[in-house]
């Protein structure tokens, strides 16, 4: 959000760098457009003398959450929000889960964009978040005139699948939360609808599982950063004498993802990415991805939003 916002430099601190990989996948082709922040990484986890040594303006950390870690609990955090700076976030938004019973009275859900509008507001940069947010509702509209017939869209499984396949993890399609905000204007039909998930963000499950479902294609998670090597993951797919035989690893349906973290930059381009993966008759053929590949380039009438416009937003010309 903040290097939406372009105010990425004023991240002096992070626990976890995950999603920088993906932004750079994603922002690769964007002049001037830089992630400040991929270098800031100070170790998981954090505590009140690194707070304060710190002294940010901010902490856009969810305190409910915070409260869950080791050593904090509420007094903490208001100490922190008294000394050094407010917090603001809202992590159980991610999937609707349930927040600590402490702060559950009033606590509210709010969607990807609705917490983009309050950052932007924090930040004093209300007219960036407008521009961005008029390309993602004309986004949404060209996808919503354009799918197919539900009866019509292929069944999918949402997948974390580790690049040797000794692990796998289900995640919902179209559950509600700022996790599957590219996933569900797609409207996809998930192929583990049925699955159990017990309040949980994902499912383990083994591939016996992913064969019984046999979606028309595979979503997997990761594979556009260093944690999955997404060329031997197809390998080993075509390989595997039990994951050979799914429909999505025949007609080469196995497709390249971000992250769920995510925030309007990587929401856009996800979009779009994942409704030519699961639509190409409708939005344009999905050129494909190796290791090391960057966002395609494509030509502006291939582009389901205005590359250059939001281009031009980032760097406040716009």
């Amino acid at each position: 959000m903040a290097t939406a916002l372009g105010q990425g430099e004023t991240v002096n601190s992070l626990w976890w760098d995950g999603t920088a990989a993906a932004m750079e996948y994603f922002t690769a082709g964007m002049d001037g457009v830089e992630i400040e922040w991929a270098d800031e990484t100070g170790g998981y986890g954090f505590g009140e003398e690194e707070l304060y040594a710190l002294d940010s303006d901010l902490h856009l950390v969810d305190p409910a959450w915070a409260t869950t870690q080791e050593n904090w609990n509420r007094n903490d955090i208001e100490e922190i929000a008294d000394n050094v700076g407010p917090w603001f976030g809202n992590y159980y938004s991610r999937y609707h889960a349930a927040p600590p019973e402490e702060w559950a009275d009033g606590y509210e859900y709010n969607s990807l964009w609705q917490l983009f509008e309050q950052v932007a507001s924090l930040y004093g940069e209300r007219a960036r978040y407008e521009a961005l947010a008029s390309v993602r509702d004309d986004l949404l509209a060209t996808v919503d005139a354009t799918l197919p017939a539900e009866s019509d869209r292929p069944t999918v499984a949402y997948l974390s699948v580790s690049t040797d396949l000794s692990s796998i993890y289900v995640l919902r399609l179209n559950a509600e939360g700022y996790w599957n905000t590219h996933t569900r204007p797609l409207g996809a039909v998930d192929a583990f609808a049925d699955a159990e998930f017990d309040g949980a963000a994902f499912n383990q499950v083994d591939m016996e599982a992913v064969v019984e479902t046999d979606p028309d294609a595979i979503l997997a998670l990761w594979t556009v950063t260093d944690s999955v090597d997404f060329d031997r993951l197809r390998q080993n797919l075509r390989d595997d004498p039990v994951a050979s035989d799914l429909s999505a690893v025949q007609n080469d349906r196995v497709y390249a993802q971000g992250t769920r973290w995510q925030g309007p930059l990587m929401n856009l381009f996800q979009l779009e990415m994942m409704a030519k993966q699961l639509y190409p008759d409708q939005f344009g053929e999905w050129p494909g991805y190796e290791n090391g590949d960057t966002y395609p380039e494509f030509g502006s009438d291939d582009q389901l939003f205005d590359h250059g416009r939001v281009t031009e937003i980032l760097g406040g010309t716009r």
